[in-house]
């Protein structure tokens, strides 16, 4: 459930498997003070800087290397909280290869991120995302994932967030895969950022960068 205070489900099943003559329904949920926010530092902004395209190659993609964005999020009480990732510039997404942490070349669509089209409408090129360094209270713990479609006790350790929303990430104590219920967690976004040569670029002003991403609690 994202961002709720009360969220019910509802359950239908039969008594047999030929269809008998009564059914149950069953409402569930939950009432809650708890309430989750997340801060990023410097205003959510992960900056390359002025890129000088005298510097970049004509003939090969540019990697200008690895950022890293603090996030902490904050809940009123202990809450097992997760989160999802969504490009909001997915339709210019290059593909191009790019490391994601330890994968090497990744250019699937769902493990990488847009920043912009050119004037001439090129796509620039691509960046991978991914998590380190969390803590909970203080306490160093496991980065945690799973696609939506898992099922809901099946959490992946270390899994890098997917650029669809499909995907939700939490947190471990170290050595499991059960989301924790935390007050406090930090964990760093870091970005590695591959554009295009300068040839298919094409470009003769100067064009901004342009990736953004939108994070979505979620209370698990």
């Amino acid at each position: 459930m994202k961002k709720v205070i009360l969220a019910t489900a509802i359950a239908l099943c039969t008594t047999s498997a030929f269809a008998g003559e009564t059914a149950v329904l069953k409402i569930k949920g939950t009432l809650t003070n708890a309430a989750c926010s997340a801060d990023m530092s410097n205003g959510g902004v992960i900056d390359y800087g002025r890129i000088a395209l005298g510097s970049l190659k004509s003939d090969a993609n540019n990697v200008l290397g690895t950022k890293q964005l603090p996030i902490t999020i904050t809940c009123t009480a202990p809450t097992k909280v997760a989160f999802s990732i969504l490009d909001d510039r997915a339709d210019s997404n290059a593909q191009l290869p790019v490391d994601v942490d330890a994968n090497k070349n990744m250019t699937q669509k769902v493990y990488t991120y847009g920043v912009g089209l050119t004037a001439g409408n090129v796509k620039i090129g691509n960046y991978g995302l991914w998590l380190s360094n969390a803590t909970a209270d203080g306490v160093a713990v496991n980065s945690i994932g799973q696609n939506s479609d898992w099922a809901a006790d099946n959490w992946s350790i270390g899994y890098i967030p997917r650029s669809d929303a499909f995907s939700r990430n939490a947190f471990a104590t170290k050595g499991s895969s059960d989301p924790l219920a935390v007050t406090t967690a930090t964990f760093n976004v870091n970005t590695n950022l591959v554009i295009r040569d300068t040839t298919a670029l094409a470009i003769t002003d100067d064009t901004q960068l342009d990736g953004q991403v939108t994070m979505t609690l979620v209370y698990l």
